[in-house]
């Protein structure tokens, strides 16, 4: 990792004292908790590159995210619960694509060198890099406005990852965990949503309860890795949803040249957006809203009820919401299988503001 200085910023966090780069990187980065030593890492952060042996009989698997302070995360926020976020995302696409996580690279911008923001980031991205097993092996550090660049590295065996292209006419679609809490959250955090005016809580205030849930939904989103190691050979297709079902869906469709229905009663919802959210926004939130970070996956209908039990040893909730079939784009049915029209568009960076 490297720090390039630029022209000064307005300042967006507290100012210490001033850290070198090359301490910056000891004290916060190349530290046995993030840098830790794993099989095929020949060689991590302290050269112009990172050094990987990859077996002979796996693919390398990467993805990369950028989050920049103000548009991807409050400018505000705990730090910690930042890097949690901003490696999480990744971890997600490598989840989608049946990668096992194995290490991961860091672009960070800062303002300056803020002593406890930096531990606190540097502690968000241990946790998760621990529990991964995917260490920090490199990356670069300049000054300038706050943003966070990532990208992941992971090992799936030739020819098994799960791609987008895969889904036929007759196979089922499934959603793991719950749907639009990472939209509601940000309602109930007081930040701006891209669904506009009438995206709105159907209650005053949240619970404590209920704002510790869409808190932990928006930066502590769970890569379903451990679905996707045990369950993912059932997959025939497969994304993580960080643009909203209806969007990231019509992906599949597209790559497979087929098409689906969704059951919107089918729909699964946590507790939280039923207290807090009215089922027009509900549903708002889950086809158009982003940021979930579960998965949605088809199976051949013959794989089902191994692919559900395999779930349920796991813990983890799955859903059949809908069917694949000929043709193209996405119907939606209502509780008696009657066609519904959904009208809004999936969140698509670069649009024009709602």
């Amino acid at each position: 990792m490297a720090v390039v200085d630029q022209a000064p910023v307005p300042d967006v966090m507290h100012k210490p004292r001033s850290h070198s780069e090359f301490e910056i990187i000891r004290r916060f980065f190349a530290t046995p908790n993030l840098s830790f030593p794993r099989e095929g890492i020949e060689l991590g952060i302290g050269d112009d590159a990172a050094l990987l042996q990859v077996p002979p009989n796996k693919n390398l698997a990467m993805s990369m995210d950028v989050l920049i302070s103000g548009i991807h995360f409050p400018l505000d926020a705990d730090p910690s619960l930042i890097a949690n976020r901003a490696l999480a995302v990744n971890l997600s696409d490598l989840a989608a694509m049946g990668a096992e996580p194995y290490c991961f690279t860091l672009g960070l911008v800062l303002p300056h060198s803020d002593e406890k923001w930096l531990a606190g980031f540097s502690g968000g991205l241990e946790h998760l890099a621990r529990q991964y097993n995917c260490p920090l092996v490199g990356g670069d550090t300049s000054r300038g406005p706050l943003s966070i660049s990532i990208q992941v590295q992971g090992l799936v065996d030739n020819n098994r990852a799960t791609r987008r292209s895969g889904a036929n006419v007759g196979d089922k679609i499934y959603v793991s965990g719950t749907l639009g809490d990472g939209a509601i959250a940000l309602l109930a955090l007081g930040l701006d949503s891209h669904l506009g005016s009438e995206f709105s809580l159907a209650v005053s205030e949240p619970s404590a309860a209920c704002r510790q849930y869409f808190e932990d939904a928006y930066f502590k989103p769970q890569p379903q890795i451990g679905l996707a190691s045990a369950a993912g050979k059932l997959f025939s297709s497969a994304i993580d949803i960080s643009d909203g079902l209806q969007g990231d869906l019509q992906h599949i469709l597209d790559a497979s040249e087929v098409a689906g229905n969704i059951r919107l009663g089918a729909i699964p919802y946590s507790k939280s957006a039923m207290c807090c959210v009215s089922p027009e926004n509900r549903l708002r939130a889950a086809l158009f809203g982003g940021d979930d970070y579960e998965l949605c996956f088809t199976v051949a209908e013959k794989d089902c009820v191994e692919a559900e039990s395999i779930a349920k040893a796991l813990g983890v909730s799955i859903t059949c919401i809908g069917d694949i079939n000929a043709g193209e784009g996405i119907d939606y049915l209502g509780t008696d299988d009657s066609p519904v029209e959904a009208t809004e568009q999936a969140f698509q960076h670069f649009s024009a503001t709602t």
